[in-house]
């Protein structure tokens, strides 16, 4: 069942979705068992400890090591977002390792009593399981931007070579080193910078690339592109691919996190048709700034976004619900209502075995010289909103609606296009908003729901990244979707912004502006909404939807819809929208823009959602007045109490 607004906590995301049995095919359960077994802990307080995983990292660790049927790696570049402090780094260093030394690559399906043995442990695979090899002479690079930042992966690395089970290899050929790390078949694992990797000609099969948001520089973006082009040239055997962690960017920098949070959303709203080898796994929460002060909202946010990596105050392992709950879980792992993590829509919650001090990081933001955008970048993971956004990230999440069934559709590769229908009845009453561009922007149909302002797209259209040079938008395409909507569903008012469309948009007036019970303004414009007057009619409509964001009112009040209430169906194409508007302030008030003139991010289908919400705003107004007047008029009492209406009350009035 489609979760509606508030409902679930929106902190996974995961593109694509695997399934049970994508992961049973997957060279992740034996990872899983080799780090467990040869691997310790290189940093910290535990410096020495046999490497345990939490709930989602055994998640990911399954789908990044995913096979197709054939054998061959799923994804070539994996991506995973978690919060400061979660021991990322502990985790590429397992990756390196296993890479370098484990049985990494498929080599053939296991046969009853098939098993692995290695340094005197041995791993029982079971019938029809991926069985591992190793890669030949793997060359293993570990990426940053500065000598530190790889130290973080490549110091545990070498702690293992020196002082772990792994370090038995140092008589058997391998060769350890501050620099670098010879392997006892060939091939190395070695720490590289923006001042020595920019080099083209590496072989490597496998790279760890370190807080990717940090990517922001010339010689970084340039590091990381060359590093990229190398890894085809290793053939087919070898496999290769790239592991990518970060903490989320800062909105603007255009760091290589930017661009790879743009993959996904691109995967997501099916924009990206060529390529599909990216996993991209973001564990997040949002929080309103005015709830920042409000400790126990924070805490409860901050177990959103580290989940196991959380430690427990009371020594028991928990998981959040779908409706954001933290219940406590059995030996089992079952809650006390039967939930599991096998349940979808639940989460790792703080556990015993989490590392990580809620309580001091609440300390830490709480500090009077915290920046609290710092803080929602760090702890929670999440988009801290630019400081000229139209609107936070969290007043946008907070009114995201049916993420379930989007997921649902995404994951059964269904359109987009098509999603808004599975919840909106040919009888209910919408409004249309329309906003346009011929060659250089995205051009778009946004529906409203009247009963609850659910905002849905209609259609969209977005100028490709590499157009051909005579690229248009497809006006005729528009037009039939418009034709549709006016024909097939209950359309009471269409804004449309007539800027390039203004004989298009004039024959829809002729053929259905007698349908129409809301009109831009007046007889003479019955649809055609000029977005260009900001002092007047744009401004209002944008500040009115503003408002519905900036608070959340219920969308029903005493029966009737609320003329305040604005919901976001959960497409990635329309949240995208909304979350790229700008605003800038003048003298009248303000206006929204792109981030830049020629700027890829668009906000064509935010416009045209302003646009629907306005014709549903001012349609609600007018029934209420009207009611207004037909109460003043029809609902007028004698002394006996009986009630008088219309002409009966006007002879009254002339008779008194």
């Amino acid at each position: 069942m489609a979760q509606e607004v508030g409902s679930c906590p929106l902190m996974h995301v995961m593109v694509p979705k695997l399934s049970y049995e994508d992961r049973c095919r997957s060279l992740g359960a034996l990872f899983l068992w080799w780090t467990e077994t040869f691997v310790l802990i290189g940093r910290g307080d535990a410096t020495g400890e046999h490497v345990t995983h939490s709930p989602e990292y055994i998640q990911f660790a399954l789908n990044a090591y995913a096979l197709y049927r054939n054998g061959r790696r799923r994804f070539d570049r994996c991506s995973l977002w978690r919060p400061k402090g979660c021991n990322k780094s502990g985790l590429g260093c397992e990756f390196g390792l296993f890479e370098a030394l484990g049985p990494c690559r498929f080599d053939h399906w296991a046969v009853a009593g098939e098993y692995y043995e290695f340094l005197g442990q041995r791993y029982y695979y079971l019938p029809g399981e991926p069985v591992g090899r190793p890669v030949q002479r793997p060359e293993i690079l570990c990426l940053a931007t500065s000598e530190d930042q790889t130290g973080n992966i490549f110091d545990s690395i070498l702690y293992n070579c020196k002082e772990g089970p792994l370090s038995q290899l140092q008589g058997e050929g391998m060769v350890v080193t501050k620099t670098g790390i010879s392997l006892p078949d060939g091939g190395e694992i070695i720490p590289s910078t923006s001042g020595d990797s920019s080099k083209d000609g590496g072989l490597e099969t496998f790279v760890l690339a370190d807080e990717i948001h940090l990517y922001k520089l010339p010689r970084h973006i340039s590091m990381y592109k060359t590093v990229q082009r190398n890894l085809p040239k290793r053939s087919l055997k070898a496999d290769p691919w790239l592991l990518e962690m970060t903490t989320y960017y800062r909105p603007g920098e255009n760091s290589v996190a930017e661009s790879v949070e743009q993959i996904a959303h691109d995967m997501l709203s099916g924009r990206s048709k060529h390529y599909q080898r990216l996993y991209f796994d973001y564990r997040y929460s949002t929080l309103p700034l005015e709830d920042f002060s409000d400790e126990k909202k924070l805490e409860h946010a901050l177990y959103e976004s580290y989940g196991s990596a959380a430690h427990s105050t009371d020594g028991k392992d928990y998981v959040l619900l779908p409706d954001g709950r933290l219940e406590p879980v059995d030996d089992d792992g079952y809650t006390v209502e039967g939930f599991s993590l096998k349940d979808d829509g639940v989460e790792p919650g703080p556990s015993m075995n989490g590392w990580v001090n809620i309580r001091g990081l609440m300390s830490q933001i709480y500090q009077p010289d915290s920046d609290v955008n710092d803080s929602i970048r760090y702890y929670l993971n999440s988009r801290a909103s630019s400081e000229d956004s139209w609107l936070t990230e969290p007043a946008i999440q907070s009114h995201v609606a049916y993420k379930a069934l989007v997921d649902d559709c995404i994951e059964a590769n269904i359109g987009l296009d098509d999603v808004w229908k599975r919840v909106v009845k040919p009888d209910d009453e919408i409004t249309l908003g329309f906003d346009g561009s011929i060659r250089n922007d995205s051009t778009a149909i946004v529906g409203c729901r009247v009963s609850d302002g659910l905002l849905f797209i209609v259609r969209l259209e977005q100028k490709p990244d590499n157009p051909l040079p005579d690229w248009r938008v497809n006006r005729d395409a528009f037009d039939a979707a418009m034709r549709r909507m006016l024909d097939g569903y209950n359309v009471i008012g269409v804004f449309a912004d007539p800027h390039f469309f203004e004989s298009m948009i004039g024959a829809w007036e002729s053929e259905y502006g007698r349908d129409m019970k809301v009109f831009a303004r007046g007889q003479s414009s019955i649809m055609k909404f000029w977005t260009n007057n900001w002092g007047v009619d744009m401004y209002h409509a944008t500040q009115n939807a503003h408002t519905g964001f900036e608070y959340d009112p219920e969308p029903v009040v005493d029966g009737k819809p609320n003329p305040e209430s604005i919901r976001l169906l959960a497409d990635p194409r329309l949240i995208g929208h909304f979350r790229n508007a700008r605003r800038r302030d003048n003298a009248y008030g303000y206006a929204i823009y792109k981030e830049t003139p020629k700027s890829p991010k668009k906000i064509d289908a935010c416009i045209a959602g302003i646009l629907a919400y306005a014709a549903r705003s001012k349609y609600l107004s007018q029934l209420k007045e009207e009611e207004k007047a037909r109460t003043t008029v029809e609902r007028v009492s004698d002394a006996s109490g009986a009630t008088l209406r219309g002409p009966a009350y006007k002879r009254l009035q002339r008779a008194n």
